[in-house]
Parts: C-alpha cells; structure tokens; sequence
C-alpha cells in the first residue's frame, strides 16, 4: 500500500510530478498514474458521458487489484500513486483515513489569479474564472 497520495487540480502539473517522481531511486510509484480507486472503491462504474468509457475500464475498484499495482517494489522507501479525483469525491477521505491512517498527502493546486486568461481544455469558460478572480479580489 502506498505511503503517501498526490492529489491537485487537473493540469496542476500532476502527470509531470509523476514521472519525475518516479525516477527517484528509493520512490516506488504505481505504474498507472490515476488508478482512483479511493474515489471508487468497491463500486461498479457506468458513466456515459464523454470519455467515460476509458474511465470505466481504467479505474481500479477492488482492494485486490490496488495492492497488486505495489507488488513491484522492492528496496524504495516511498510508495506512492497520484490521482487528482481525490480531491473532488466525496468520501474519499475516510475511505483513505480506513485503509491507510498514516498516509502523507501531498496536494498540488493551481493559482485561480494566474490561470485565469488561459485556455480551458476540460471546459471551464474563461468567462467564469474571470468572475472567480474577480470575487476573490475585491
């Protein structure tokens, strides 16, 4: 089981952390960087939106198959796996709290003020983060 989680906004730089973190000799990292299975655990997915094919057949849902992403370690003394969702699901939280009590989180966020005139890939109008940079600073 992992020793510390990587959790963050989308395009926080997650996927970047998770390769060079992976290059470090005593860290082990799961070989799929998003298995969300504290997002997930134990339920049978059946989104159908938008690229929830591909979300339905990555995502890791059983205890058993979590702990086989860990089976190749061997001397490393980090493990750790990165899945951004864990920031938004509800209940992730004491599902991680239950399995690993004295896991280390590490979050990567994004500053809402300098993010706001870039593009949103994932759909968030610029319209609206303008608006939130607007509300926060006034």
């Amino acid at each position: 089981m992992p020793t510390f989680l990587v959790i963050g906004a989308p395009k926080s730089g997650t996927t970047s952390l998770y390769h060079y973190v992976g290059q470090h000799p005593d860290i082990f990292v799961s070989p799929v960087k998003e298995p969300r299975f504290f997002a997930f655990e134990g339920r049978t997915l059946d989104f159908r939106g938008p690229g929830d094919k591909e979300l339905n057949a990555s995502a890791v849902t059983s205890i058993e198959d979590y702990e086989a992403l860990f089976q190749g370690r061997s001397t490393e003394k980090a493990i750790g796996e990165m899945s951004h969702l864990y920031l938004y699901c509800e209940g992730t939280a004491s599902r991680i709290r239950r399995r690993i009590p004295d896991l280390k989180l590490v979050a990567v966020l994004r500053h809402t003020a300098r993010e706001a005139d870039r593009p949103r890939p994932h759909g968030v109008a610029k319209a609206v983060s303008r608006a939130i940079v607007r509300s926060s600073t006034s």
